[in-house]
Order: structure tokens, then C-alpha cells, then sequence
């Protein structure tokens, strides 16, 4: 077995991985069971799911450390951050980092089925967490069973990291290990995160955009709408100030392939409830903007640009405005396009899909974030069916299946 050559030992891995169906089922039935929905949402956290994977890759064998983020919140007093280890025959290694905690049900009635009671038909698996990212954590679980298995020694230690708190900033998940236990990392490393990507399998997220959300509060004077001259009225001076923003596309006009879309976007989204009754002019309004900024411009700027539009408006109108930020996140730096993780995905995509990947920016945020801002150059991939946060979320057997393949070919392929 020794003696077979890298395409061999990728079939005999491809070939095993097509035998774990029911692995795959009994998986995701016990993470889908275990309510991971963290406790900004009102959860319980992710304790019992972490607790489960521990004693799952245990039982494999791997060593397993978990790295607890303080949270008096839960009753376990700490959010779980587990690393398992399968050595290889170099330190350097491949990490697959997914993380543990779900989004809340929503509307049940949506649901077709229990969203915690998993519900199999034909290759789709429905569940809350299915997708987003039980994904991640089975195909991880699917390349390492495989090696093991199959009895291969890779050359790289793969390495996966099971952390908490993605869904509402990663604070007590991988914010937390870089802040505390970066050592764990080395810019040698192959660094994959499987929590984002497109149906196809060729979406390599390599760069993020800017965020910046505001909330803009627009006060005035409240009056009958019969005598409005007595009135400074604030939906109507808030609405020529959302027209005005049209200008930051003018004033920020870059554009870089890489993104999609191209260039720096400035949405108005949710607006406060005003007065209840239509006969008053509004005194206050309250409305948010959610910018999405390529990285390239600096978040101050143009907070100071929106500043400028919106109290010009104000003026006109004789009414004031408040500018606050709600979240401004500056991107790190790229991923570059030509890192060795991203070109071992490329290589394994054309292998098991027969597809060509490209590198892309998006223009949400990522987990892989905390990565680049250590100059740890992270790529972000898998098959999606962009059904995360909905109702009835579901994943499919083949595309697990497949995905794993993808990750075993990186694994086995990587010096």
C-alpha cells in the first residue's frame, strides 16, 4: 500500500469515501438534535455538540484540546473551541476550521419537519445546521475517517478546529483563539474554511469588502400634517437624504474585479417606525445604511463623506442629523489569489467536479477574517445550496461526499 502512487491512493480515498452514507445520516442526526443556537440569540450554546464531537474523534483516536472563550452566560460557564489532530509526517499542517453554533429555527411553522429532528429524503438531509455548518464539520470528519481507515499517513497533520460563536462574531470562537492561542497557527499552513461557496464548487473566497452600518437619527419638529410650515418634517428630509447617498457610487467609483459586484455598495435598509398615524409629521426618523466598502478606502472617510451628504440635507430641511456607527469592520488584507491553499482547492476542484475554481471577493464578512488579519493567508470553500438561515435547510449526501473528496485531495497532495 506503501508503494501506490498519489492518484491511487486518491481513488482508494475516493472510493472509501463513497461508503460512509450512513455515517453521514447518523452525523448529522446527533449534531441537528443538539440545539447549538448560541445564548445572543437566547440558546443554550454549544456545549452538548461539542461535547459529542470530543468523544467522537476520541474514539478514533485523535488528541483532542479544547480551548474554552469565558462566557458566564452559559451554564457551562465557557463556549467549547475544540482542535483534533491527525499527525502527518511534517508539523506543517492543513487545517479545516467549522464552526459549532446555529442560528434559531425562526418561524417553525415554516418548517416542514422538526428542525432538530433530522429528516432524511432521498440525498437531502434537512435540519437546522445542516448546511451552515454541519457541512463543514462532516466533510472534515469525512476526509479524517477515510486516512484513518484506510490506514495513510498524510504528509501534513490535519488539523480540525470545531469552534463556538461564528453566527454572532466569533468572539468566543476564533476571534478568541487568535487573540489567545495564535501559536497554533503558522503561516505555512494550509488554512480552509468551508463556510461559504457557490452550487458549482468554484467559489474560492479570497477577499472580503468593508463593512460599515450606520444608524442615522434625523430630528425635527412634530406637527398636524394639515399645517405642515409649523412642522419640521423628518421623513421627508430623510428621504432626500438616502437620494443624496446616491452619490458615494460617484465618489467611490472603484472597481475590482475580484468582487461581485465590482464595486463599493451603500444600501438603505431598515427604517424605525415613526409616529402611528397619518395625519402628524414625523418629528424623528431613524433609518440605517448598510455599506459594503471595497477595501481599498478607508471605513473614516467614508463615514466623514456620509456625515457631510447627510448634514448638508439636514441644513436644507432645518433639521438635525446623528451619524453612529452600528459595526465598522475594515477588511484585512486579500488571500492572495496565488497562496498554495488556493491553488491546492483549484487543483482538487478540477480533479473531483472536472470544473475550473476562481478566487473571488464578497461582500460579507467572513470567519476567515481573524486569519488575514495575521497575515495567515485563509481560503473559504464549499458546495453550497444557499439554504442557510432558511427554513427547511438542508444539505445533500453526494455533495458531502464530494466536497470530502475535495478535501482529501488537498490533503494527500499537499508537501
Amino acid at each position: 500500500m506503501n508503494m501506490a502512487t498519489p492518484p491511487e491512493i486518491f481513488q482508494l480515498l475516493s472510493q472509501r469515501l463513497a461508503s460512509y452514507r450512513q455515517d453521514i445520516i447518523d452525523w448529522q442526526r446527533e449534531l441537528v438534535r443538539r440545539n447549538a443556537v448560541g445564548p445572543d440569540a437566547g440558546g443554550p450554546g454549544e456545549g452538548e455538540k461539542a461535547a459529542y464531537l470530543k468523544e467522537l474523534l476520541q474514539g478514533w483516536g485523535l488528541r483532542v484540546k479544547n480551548y474554552p472563550a469565558p462566557d458566564n452566560r452559559v451554564d457551562a460557564g465557557d463556549r467549547p473551541n475544540l482542535v483534533a489532530y491527525l499527525p502527518g509526517r511534517r508539523p506543517e499542517k492543513v487545517w479545516v476550521l467549522s464552526h459549532l453554533d446555529v442560528v434559531p429555527p425562526g418561524e417553525e411553522a415554516l418548517w416542514h419537519s422538526d428542525p432538530y429532528d433530522l429528516r432524511v429524503e432521498g440525498d437531502r438531509l434537512y435540519g437546522r445546521g445542516t448546511e451552515d455548518n454541519h457541512h463543514g464539520i462532516v466533510i472534515s470528519l469525512l476526509a479524517v475517517r477515510a486516512f484513518l481507515d484506510l490506514g495513510f499517513t498524510p504528509h501534513r497533520t490535519i488539523a480540525l478546529a470545531l469552534v463556538s460563536d461564528e453566527e454572532t462574531g466569533s468572539h468566543k470562537g476564533l476571534g478568541y483563539l487568535v487573540q489567545h492561542h495564535l501559536h497554533l497557527f503558522a503561516p505555512g499552513d494550509l488554512i480552509i474554511v468551508p463556510d461559504a461557496g457557490n452550487s458549482q464548487g468554484t467559489m474560492i473566497e479570497v477577499a472580503e469588502k468593508s463593512i460599515l452600518w450606520l444608524k442615522l437619527t434625523v430630528e425635527g419638529r412634530q406637527g398636524h400634517a394639515s399645517r405642515p410650515r409649523l412642522s419640521r418634517n423628518t421623513l421627508r428630509a430623510a428621504a432626500h437624504m438616502i437620494v443624496a447617498f446616491e452619490a458615494l457610487h460617484q465618489e467611490f467609483p472603484l472597481e475590482i474585479p475580484l468582487f461581485d459586484p465590482p464595486s463599493s455598495t451603500f444600501e438603505p435598509t431598515k427604517k424605525e417606525a415613526n409616529v402611528p398615524n397619518i395625519n402628524t409629521i414625523p418629528g424623528r426618523n431613524v433609518f440605517y445604511l448598510d455599506c459594503r466598502v471595497l477595501p481599498e478606502y478607508d471605513l473614516d472617510r467614508v463615514m466623514a463623506r456620509i456625515k457631510e451628504i447627510g448634514e448638508e440635507v439636514a441644513r436644507r430641511f432645518e433639521v438635525s442629523l446623528q451619524v453612529e456607527p452600528v459595526q465598522a469592520l475594515q477588511a484585512p488584507p486579500a488571500t492572495s489569489p496565488d497562496a498554495p491553499v488556493v491553488r491546492a482547492l483549484e487543483e482538487a476542484i478540477k480533479t473531483v467536479y472536472d470544473r475550473e475554481a476562481r478566487p473571488q471577493g464578497i461582500g460579507g464578512g467572513t470567519v476567515a477574517a481573524f486569519f488575514r488579519q495575521q497575515g495567515l493567508p485563509a481560503a473559504v470553500w464549499m458546495t453550497t445550496n444557499d439554504t442557510a438561515h432558511q427554513p427547511n435547510e438542508y444539505c445533500e449526501i453526494g455533495t458531502l461526499i464530494d466536497d470530502a473528496r475535495v478535501l482529501a485531495h488537498v490533503i494527500l497532495n499537499s508537501d
